[in-house]
Order: structure tokens, then sequence, then C-alpha cells
């Protein structure tokens, strides 16, 4: 459903439209027997350009700012290991999206607004997914049709065959039995990071809490993968963060590495979100850290694949992993989103904000899609 194209170096994908596709057929919460579409608000995937601060757009023009800004780079460029992995992926993304294949996906006809209509909407939105999610332990397990269920007197849209735990992940051995029954575990971990850190002093209220790399650690999750599970991590890319997963989550879970993937977030007309950058500051990219129990020796994942999408504008969005991560996984698979933002189909999420993109403020109904089964 979201894959629009794939070679052995990776994939391009769409978010939008792998949402759209999974509520193409929703159930009426008033009727059994009837059934419309939703379609996710568009405007947050409207990534139309790159992202600039403002002192860049103000100082676009003036060339003496450009100056000391160099002098400020030489000063501050990451280490030689740092600059050989940007520029390896860069070489690999250019190499990828070259391709007539790929060059046929986008358009360069993207009228270009530095995505203020998609990033007013996001702020708009972030207060009201928050507002029935703070403080809230909800929970549920749906084996019927896709619905708008109404939970803590708020609309929300439920997958089928669905689980979820809207519950602080401290608390995963109350909740979860810990007999190793998960085939694919994925973590999207709140990294404790000293600017976001500031920034949420402001809301103190809103998304998930920072954890430590150590509380981070001493989670179970070894007692829930399977013996032949799989685990995905998504990594900022920060070296501390990533020593972490591999030299003490890795090792603590009883889990190996396999690879490391690369999500390269680009906008409507192909190019990235954000320079390549050789210093101190935001990547076009992020990292998903993928290992698999230490007692299995079946399982074979290429590394460095690309996984290449317009993101959501809202933050912490990620991209869907079902399909690419399908062909290393068993048959009809146990899955397990930790510190999920959002549900899907056949699998269990945990989290504080598992219900964030359910709520059905994130979504417009077509009506004249409506239509009695």
């Amino acid at each position: 459903m979201s894959i629009l194209y794939s070679t052995e170096k990776g994939w391009i994908i769409s978010h939008l439209q792998y949402i759209d596709k999974l509520y193409a057929k929703v159930q009426n919460r008033n009727e059994s027997n009837f059934f419309y579409s939703l379609h996710f608000n568009k405007d947050l995937f409207n990534i139309n350009s790159k992202f600039l601060r403002k002192n860049q757009l103000k100082n676009a023009s003036d060339e003496l700012s450009v100056s000391k800004s160099r002098k400020r780079k030489k000063l501050n460029l990451l280490p030689d290991d740092f600059l050989k992995e940007i520029k390896h992926v860069r070489d690999i993304f250019n190499n990828f999206m070259n391709t007539l294949e790929a060059k046929k996906i986008f358009s360069k006809s993207v009228n270009s607004d530095n995505n203020e209509a998609a990033l007013t909407l996001s702020r708009q939105l972030f207060y009201t997914s928050q507002k029935v999610l703070n403080n809230s332990s909800i929970e549920g397990s749906f084996i019927e049709e896709t619905s708008i269920k109404i939970l803590e007197n708020e609309e929300f849209v439920i997958p089928k065959n669905c689980e979820f735990f809207c519950n602080d992940v401290r608390n995963l051995n109350e909740k979860l039995s810990f007999n190793n029954q998960f085939d694919f575990i994925l973590m999207d971990p709140p990294w404790w990071n000293k600017s976001i850190r500031r920034k949420k002093a402001k809301f103190i209220e809103s998304s998930y809490k920072m954890m430590y790399n150590n509380e981070m650690t001493n989670l179970q999750i070894g007692k829930l993968l399977s013996k032949n599970g799989i685990i995905a991590i998504w990594c900022t890319n920060s070296a501390s963060n990533l020593r972490c997963i591999l030299d003490e989550m890795f090792p603590s879970w009883g889990v190996k590495f396999l690879a490391k993937w690369y999500w390269v977030k680009i906008t409507k007309s192909g190019d990235v979100v954000c320079d390549f950058n050789e210093t101190h500051g935001k990547q076009p990219y992020e990292l998903l850290i993928i290992g698999t129990s230490e007692f299995n020796s079946k399982i074979d994942i290429p590394n460095e694949k690309l996984i290449v999408s317009v993101p959501s504008a809202m933050h912490s969005h990620k991209p869907p992993l079902n399909e690419i991560i399908a062909p290393y996984l068993m048959e009809n698979p146990k899955c397990l989103e930790i510190f999920a933002r959002y549900l899907l189909p056949n699998w269990t999420s945990f989290g504080y904000e598992a219900l964030k993109f359910q709520h059905i403020a994130f979504f417009t109904r077509n009506e004249e899609e409506n239509k009695n089964v």
C-alpha cells in the first residue's frame, strides 16, 4: 500500500497513501452496515520546500552573514567518522534518486511557501490531539471492522485487529506477558535531548516524557521478543544514542546487531528537506537500527538500505514499516510498537501517545463516498 518504488538499495514510500488506503472503508459507529472513506489531512504532507529557520531566510542574501557562518562551520565540523557517514548516505541517496523510475515519481513544479501551511496545521492539531491523552490510561482490543470509537468523550479511528495501551512503557510488565511472543518489535524512544527539554519546559503536558538511556536499557525487551524475532529502533544522529543501542540496550536484551538503515526525508519535488550538514545540526535523515535475538542464526537482513519519503509535519510521525519489513518476518507475525503514536491493524501498540494520530481531527470524510454494504 505504501511502496512507490523499490530496488536493492531501498524504497520510496508514501506515508499519506498508506493511511488513505488503510481507512478507505471505515464503519459508521452508529450504523453497523454503513461505511465511508476517511482521508488523512494531506496538508500535513505538503512539504514543498526545504525547511529554513527564520535566521536563514533573513540572511539568505546577506553575504557578510554567510561569510561568518562559513567561519563558524570550520570550527564546528563533525568528527571524521560522522562526515564519512554523511557523505556515504548522500552518495547512496543521490544515486538512488537519479534513476529514471525515481525521477518519474516527483514533480518539479511544486509551489514553495517554506511549508507554512503544513507547519501551521501541525501546530493546531498538536493541541487537539493532546488534550484527551494527557493523564489518560485508555486501552482496548478490537477485532471488528475498522471503525470510529468514542473514548474519553472524543472520537478516534481504530483499525481492525489491533490492541493498544495508553500507558507508561515502564509498566510493560503489568500489561503484557513476558513470554517471548512478538516477532517484530518497533521502538521510537523519546531520546534525552537538552534542546527539546528546554522547549518542553513550556509545554510540560506534551508528548512522551524523555527517558535517560539507562532507563530504556532496563526495559525487559528481550523477554518480549520471540526466538527468531526482529527489533528495530529509530535513532537520532547522536553518537551517544547509537552507542547506547549497540553497547548497552542490545546486550542487555540478548539482541545482536544486524543492520543500520537510513530514513531520508524529502520534499514533494524529491529534494532533501534540509542540506546534508557537516556541522552539528539537523540532517535530512534518521537511523533505524535493526537487531535480532542472539539465538537467531537464520535471518539475514541487508545493511544500509534507504527508506525515502515525504515526512509529516507532525513531530515523530514516523513512516509505516509494515510492507518493507514483511519479507524478513514469518507469515502473520505478532508485532508490537513501543512508544507508539498511531495504531496499525494486527499490531499491539504501547505508550502514552498510542492514539495520538488516530484522533478524528486528523481526518476528513468524503460524504460522496458513503456506501451501504
